[in-house]
């Protein structure tokens, strides 16, 4: 048993990972991002760059130009006749301002038109009144509903 050979403890085995390799796939992994963002972000400044400096010729007879604006939640061009519809950039404060209004048509008095004496009532009490007085009715509905359910008249003019 003597001629036996024994492995020594002195030699450890690595865990079999390549750490150079990773450390080096994430350096070019950062550089190639890093390269990737200062590339799209100079292609925007060269694009920026060109078109406030190259703004083409302007037609004799149009508008003058001015910057867009925000006014009342809403973008306004720099021409004195902006294009239709405008674009909403403040959807919650226009819709408050939009749903107020119907609400204040809704539930107030008010005139629909003066000239013609033609009132708008509060809803509420529009129901009241026509719970009241009822809908109105055709003549020759009335007619058909007081001869009772199931008859039908017939109209002379067109022979049914």
């Amino acid at each position: 048993m003597a001629e036996t050979k024994h492995a020594h403890a002195d030699h450890v085995e690595g865990d079999g990972i390549s750490y150079g390799g990773i450390f080096w796939f994430i350096v070019i992994l950062v550089a190639t991002v890093l390269f990737c963002e200062v590339f799209v972000w100079g292609g925007f400044k060269f694009v920026l760059m060109r078109h406030r400096t190259v703004q083409g010729e302007v037609a004799p007879l149009a508008e003058a130009r001015t910057p867009a604006q925000i006014k009342d939640g809403r973008v306004v061009p720099g021409t004195a006749t902006p294009p239709s519809p405008g674009l909403n950039v403040q959807e919650p404060v226009v819709l408050k301002a939009f749903r107020d209004g119907e609400d204040a048509a809704l539930h107030t008095y008010g005139w629909v038109d003066q000239g013609s004496q033609v009132v708008r009532l509060p809803i509420d009490r529009a129901k009241d009144l026509l719970m009241e007085r009822g809908l109105p009715v055709r003549p020759a509905a009335a007619e058909t509903m007081s001869k009772g359910p199931g008859v039908v008249v017939q109209d002379p003019a067109s022979g049914r």
